[in-house]
């Protein structure tokens, strides 16, 4: 959707409408398409995720929400080791605009559907087989481990997992969930020395990128929201205490 806002003709809503073309390609299948609000220009920040309740009550969103200070953290790793497409400003403000308008459209459209559910990255961590599952149920499709537990490297770049896409030097590592799902992003920037020297820190989460008076910042105005996803996460998505 967001490709449609960069070149200036509006969110394109092709997968909502049956317009997309992988839509003839793999007829009968079941699509799953994920966007991302941000990062360079308001209006990727806070275009319209559905074109109208109908296309709301016709899927099944799940809204997953990082750690604010985290997830800044990231813009501003990705900015600093020259992601592609993170070529423009790498503003405060507008990721507050993102962050708050994904709040606020689930607060929207949880109101249209039953079927629309959130999740934090820091909940979905603490049992993804169990979570992964409960998603799986409330989707109608089966569970299998590999959703959690991928013997095989993942490309971000080419949205795409399988032997075609390894490296080398990754072929035979085993991937640990936790390890996974807290590395998977932004794969092609560790070609970066900038990024390997974050890395290369102690700190896994890279806080020394955030300076104190951003993190105060968003500890007052982004923090609140993702608590309050955490409480509704947990509440969607229960897990079992036996």
């Amino acid at each position: 959707m967001k490709e449609g806002v960069r070149e200036g003709i509006g969110p394109d809503y092709s997968i909502f409408n049956g317009s997309h073309p992988s839509f003839d390609k793999h007829q009968g299948k079941l699509f799953f398409a994920k966007e991302v609000l941000g990062h360079s220009y308001l209006e990727e920040c806070c275009f319209e995720l559905f074109p109208n309740q109908d296309a709301i009550k016709r899927s099944k969103p799940l809204f997953l929400l990082r750690d604010p200070i985290e997830t800044w953290s990231s813009w501003k790793k990705c900015k600093a080791a020259g992601q592609q497409g993170w070529e423009g400003v790498c503003d405060l403000n507008l990721f507050k605009k993102a962050y708050q308008h994904t709040y606020e459209t689930f607060i929207n459209v949880r109101k249209v559907s039953e079927q629309v559910t959130c999740l934090t990255r820091e909940y979905l961590l603490t049992n993804p087989r169990q979570l992964f599952k409960s998603i799986c149920r409330l989707w109608d499709i089966p569970f299998t481990e590999n959703m959690i537990d991928w013997k095989q490297s993942f490309d971000v770049n080419s949205f795409t997992c399988g032997n075609d896409d390894h490296r080398e030097q990754l072929k035979k590592k085993q991937y640990d969930h936790r390890e996974t799902f807290s590395r998977i992003q932004h794969n092609d920037v560790r070609k970066s020395m900038s990024f390997y020297a974050v890395e290369k820190k102690q700190d896994r989460w890279q806080h020394t990128l955030v300076t104190p008076e951003e993190r105060e910042e968003i500890e007052v105005t982004l923090k609140p929201l993702h608590e309050k996803f955490a409480i509704w996460g947990e509440e969607y998505y229960p897990l079992n205490t036996l």
